[in-house]
């Protein structure tokens, strides 16, 4: 039924699919990038740990929700990681933002920072009309 017209879930697919892109590519770029440039990049000057462990995380949830678009039903879980997954880095950057942590990003930073809030809100939004019990499987 994923692949059908009739497929009520074909929204949230498509959603699961962005949102599974952009944060594995997300995950990637911080889990890959050498130490230089993304210190560079980010203007930090801590130890990159949490950085890479942060990229793992997305890393995995991305693979997540690339698997989860291609299943036959979606259920409660997967609703439920969705939206958790996606909004918690949301609330962490729009916090960031109002607490002017981003200050010391230059412009290309705070474009894909605004970008990846975009799609982390539409990943937590998109899930939340799938709730109701008429879209739950059996």
């Amino acid at each position: 039924m994923a692949y059908t017209l009739s497929d009520p879930f074909r929204p949230l697919r498509t959603v699961l699919r962005v949102c599974g892109v952009t944060m594995l590519l997300a995950g990637l770029l911080l889990l890959l990038l050498p130490a230089g440039p993304l210190a560079n990049w980010l203007a930090i000057t801590a130890p990159l740990w949490p950085v890479r462990l942060a990229g793992a995380g997305l890393l995995t949830l991305g693979v997540y929700y690339l698997l989860a678009a291609a299943e036959r039903g979606i259920g409660l879980p997967t609703l439920v990681t969705c939206s958790l997954g996606n909004g918690l880095p949301a609330v962490v950057i729009v916090s960031a933002y109002l607490q002017q942590d981003m200050a010391a990003l230059g412009w290309p930073a705070r474009i894909v920072l605004v970008l990846l809030f975009v799609a982390f809100l539409a990943g937590a939004v998109a899930p939340l009309r799938y709730l109701r019990a008429e879209y739950q499987a059996e």
